[in-house]
């Protein structure tokens, strides 16, 4: 697990960036108490693997008194139907040495559309330019992306709130610019 000031951390190829750690400087988790952030993390990664059993027809499994709601607010979500195309997908951009780990990638009426789960407490500001980056991810694998949703699954249990935001991935690429220049310890 990454800890909240390591936001330099690799997947599988080596020298590859997550896209969410390129974000970290700009999310204003670094403000956060650690333990207070890798609790977060924890639950967040275990409602994760709870929806991607659901998702997947594996069942509800490991769900605690903590999740409960994160889950009830995703299942009223889900129940509403949606056409799956793929789950827990991961990208590469090998020109960038960046990576990304798209939730779900769903078939709507418009197109294909990236679905991201957040449990956070609020939304953030990056999760556009998180989402443009894995509309830009994706399509680079022949993935023709039309939207993006994110899926807030609510503490109270209350159906998940969708945001839906533009993809720009002009957006996403000055940032990532920003962020090689000012924070890349690589080119250092």
């Amino acid at each position: 697990m990454r800890s909240s000031g390591d936001y330099m951390s690799v997947d599988d190829k080596e020298g590859y960036i997550r896209v969410t750690s390129t974000l970290y400087p700009f999310s204003g988790l670094d403000k956060i108490n650690p333990e207070v952030l890798s609790h977060a993390a924890e639950r967040g990664t275990k409602v994760h693997k709870i929806c991607e059993g659901i998702i997947t027809g594996l069942g509800e499994y490991g769900v605690d008194d903590e999740t409960e709601p994160y889950v009830s607010s995703f299942k009223q979500w889900w129940d509403k139907g949606h056409t799956v195309v793929a789950v827990e997908k991961r990208f590469w951009d090998d020109e960038r040495h960046i990576t990304g780990q798209v939730d779900l990638i769903l078939q709507t009426e418009d197109g294909l559309v990236i679905a991201d789960l957040k449990t956070s407490s609020k939304p953030s500001k990056t999760w556009p330019v998180q989402g443009s980056a894995y509309a830009h991810l994706a399509r680079k694998s022949g993935y023709d992306i039309k939207k993006l949703f994110f899926i807030h699954l609510l503490r109270t249990g209350k159906e998940a709130k969708v945001y839906e935001y533009d993809i720009s991935e002009e957006f996403f690429l000055s940032t990532y610019k920003v962020w090689d220049y000012f924070f890349n310890k690589d080119k250092s």
